[in-house]
């Protein structure tokens, strides 16, 4: 029993020494906000996708942003601007799909409509066919159309504002 007692005091030690050499909480300064210009816009993140964990992070300046042309933008949005395609690359966001698993989960009872709004996310650049009937999001679009749908959460109305 004092074995024990002594390797139970042994280890408290231990976890106390490691608790003080804990890094210290970061600050706000210390997440590198500090370090940015005026009008800078910064997104990233950080996670798993496509059974790997990916790492991205843009900052842009409010002025490149405001300039940027209207119409690449604007196809980008008009593909997404449609429910059953931003379910579609919010599963595709998840993992690569095949058509019939894109239509058992969508509960598509049309491949045609499946193939129309496939075509659409095609063409405007936001998914890609890496080989003939399966479709993906490349990986550098995975934290910006993250974004993308995170950015238009926060542009929705709330309850409050619809009654």
């Amino acid at each position: 029993m004092k074995d024990v007692q002594k390797r139970l005091d042994e280890l408290a030690k231990r976890v106390s020494a490691l608790e003080k050499a804990a890094p210290p909480a970061p600050t706000a300064n210390a997440t590198g906000w500090q370090d940015l210009t005026p009008e800078t816009f910064v997104y990233g993140g950080l996670g798993g996708w496509d059974e790997r964990t990916i790492a991205w992070q843009i900052a842009r300046g409010w002025d490149e942003i405001r300039a940027a042309p209207a119409e690449p933008s604007a196809g980008v949005l008009a593909a997404l601007g449609n429910p059953t395609r931003v379910r579609i690359v919010a599963e595709l966001l998840r993992r690569r799909l095949t058509t019939a698993e894109l239509a058992r989960l969508l509960d598509q009872p049309s491949s045609g409509q499946l193939f129309h709004h496939l075509k659409e996310l095609l063409a405007a650049g936001v998914i890609h066919q890496p080989v003939r009937g399966t479709y993906a999001v490349r990986e550098h679009h995975v934290v910006p159309l993250l974004a993308v749908l995170c950015a238009v959460m926060d542009l929705r109305p709330s309850v409050a504002e619809e009654s």
